[in-house]
């Protein structure tokens, strides 16, 4: 009997009810991490198995009920048994699902999943188990008309949201392209619609990211500056390299932080609201 697959908007809506700060974000940001690792379909989308599924949901609850840093929980994922799996008194909440599959530090997907920050980037990884440098996965290409189907908005929403520079698709001739961070936009600002938050009132939430990443640049210029310092010395390219991946993993650390900070700082702010409810 085949396995069922889910997709990334369907792995959302099992996980929202007990996690309702969970986005898509979120999921591929804990992929970019090897915390998990979901199939990929031949035009290139995600497909999450129930075992992945289970998996990611032992890790969002390490995080709400336990407060553990994402290093601890893959250092708990990683206690494996001979037969791949987590030993059941590993698990501290009785409630954590049993069975987890997680490769060992030794295994080739572990050591695949090390190379994955920052996969969508496009630049080359270098593998030290074998020396070699491999090419990372290039960015997702979505047409107008797979846009529309995956995100289930109206062409004159869609329309709207370009004017308003949320999504800047590339242009191939008079073709327009995007890529999943404008998928993740146009969804996330559709699901805002059906409640009934018109287009125009988005934009708070876009000056809100655009200060924040005011304040993220910075810090990640510095670090990327310790490239070009790499690059005079002559350092080598496992150097810049290296460098590279740590200004992209700084860069998705302080995106989640930024994150988790505003949703605990809204929860806070509405406190008052939960209260009258």
């Amino acid at each position: 009997m085949p396995e069922n697959f889910y997709s990334i908007g369907e792995v959302l809506a099992v996980l929202s009810e007990e996690f309702p700060d969970v986005t898509i974000s979120k999921i591929r940001f804990l992929e970019s991490q090897g915390l998990i690792n979901p199939e990929r379909t031949s035009a290139g989308y995600r497909k999450f198995t129930k075992s992945e599924v289970d998996r990611l949901r032992f890790i969002l609850r390490e995080q709400k009920d336990n407060f553990l840093p994402l290093r601890v929980i893959r250092d708990r994922l990683e206690g494996e048994t001979s037969d791949g799996l987590l030993r059941p008194e590993d698990v501290t909440d009785p409630s954590m699902p049993r069975g987890i599959r997680v490769p060992s530090t030794g295994h080739p997907t572990h050591r695949l999943a090390s190379q994955r920050v920052g996969s969508e980037q496009g630049a080359p990884v270098h593998d030290e188990s074998s020396g070699k440098r491999g090419t990372r996965k290039r960015p997702e290409r979505l047409t107008r008309d797979d846009m529309l189907e995956a995100t289930g908005v109206t062409s004159e929403m869609l329309a709207t949201l370009e004017k308003m520079k949320f999504v800047r698709p590339l242009m191939v001739g008079s073709e327009p392209y995007y890529d999943e961070t404008d998928r993740d936009i146009v969804h996330l600002a559709g699901r805002l619609a059906s409640f009934g938050i018109d287009s125009r009132l988005l934009m708070a939430w876009r000056l809100s990211a655009e200060r924040e990443a005011d304040v993220f640049e910075p810090l990640v210029r510095a670090v990327m500056s310790r490239r070009g310092a790499d690059i005079a010395g002559n350092a080598g390219p496992r150097a810049t390299t290296s460098t590279q991946d740590d200004a992209l993993k700084l860069l998705d650390d302080l995106i989640v932080l930024g994150e988790e900070l505003r949703t605990a700082l809204l929860r806070n702010v509405t406190k008052g609201l939960r209260n009258e409810a």
